[in-house]
């Protein structure tokens, strides 16, 4: 209640500006208008009339102007900020769980479908809870920022990489090929596998990888991120860093 009022309270003082600023150029145009342009134009006073009335026009017409021109700009700079908290992950600055749904959603429409191919890859940070506990969870966060920088540098342009929750991340490889996707899971597992030093400490992760192909092991986005959240999961249980690829076998 207190903050509509408040705002309630802000356009009554923008109302009474422009009602101020309205009889200010009244004055002007009858008062200073008529003498400057007899003045300098030499026109007489008499024939002023129209003339002032279209400069009067104008002045009148310009606050409103700029006020819709301000507000537009406040606008969108809301909507920019909406869309950066809708869609992308505070922490580590890459995009979030809805982002990538839509984005994965729209690739895989029915009328676009035909011909294509993509994988989903689901991994999982190891030992991400030992880090927190170990070193606290201003570390755990600075970690999450370094691994998401990794992984961005490790994947192609056209790829799409995602924080989905927590230690998980998400990658989608549109019109890729099986060989091709292994080749860059192998090089994810070695890039988090290198060391992180932060603030003089040496952390050392590796991460659990799950793989499921389109349209192979599903053709939308549901059914993708499920079948790979389950391969990495029969990663974890074959001893950790290491990748599995979604096959029917692996429901339990």
């Amino acid at each position: 209640m207190e903050m509509k009022e408040k705002k309630h309270l802000k356009w009554s003082y923008k109302i009474i500006w422009i009602i101020i600023g309205l009889l200010f150029i009244k004055v002007f145009e009858f008062v200073v208008l008529n003498r400057v342009i007899h003045w300098f134009w030499k026109i007489p006073l008499d024939g002023t009339n129209e003339f002032i009335g279209i400069i009067a026009t104008i002045l009148i017409l310009l606050p409103f102007i700029i006020i819709v021109m301000m507000q537009r700009i406040r606008l969108e700079g809301a909507e920019e900020k909406y869309k950066k908290l809708a869609y992308y992950d505070p922490l580590t600055g890459l995009s979030n769980r809805r982002f990538f749904e839509e984005t994965v959603t729209n690739y895989l429409m029915p009328k676009n479908i035909e011909g294509k191919t993509g994988a989903v890859i689901f991994i999982d940070i190891d030992g991400f809870k030992l880090v927190n506990d170990t070193y606290g969870h201003e570390i755990g966060d600075i970690l999450l920022k370094e691994i998401g920088k990794r992984l961005l540098a490790s994947v192609r342009k056209e790829d799409l990489v995602s924080r989905f929750a927590g230690d998980e991340f998400i990658f989608f490889l549109p019109s890729t090929d099986n060989t091709s996707v292994l080749k860059m899971v192998k090089r994810i597992i070695e890039e988090i596998n290198k060391p992180f030093d932060i603030n003089n400490n040496r952390i050392i992760t590796s991460t659990s990888v799950g793989i499921s192909f389109f349209p192979e092991q599903g053709k939308d986005i549901k059914l993708l991120l499920r079948n790979a959240d389950k391969a990495m999961y029969k990663a974890k249980l074959h001893g950790k860093n290491t990748y599995k690829i979604f096959i029917e076998e692996t429901e339990f």
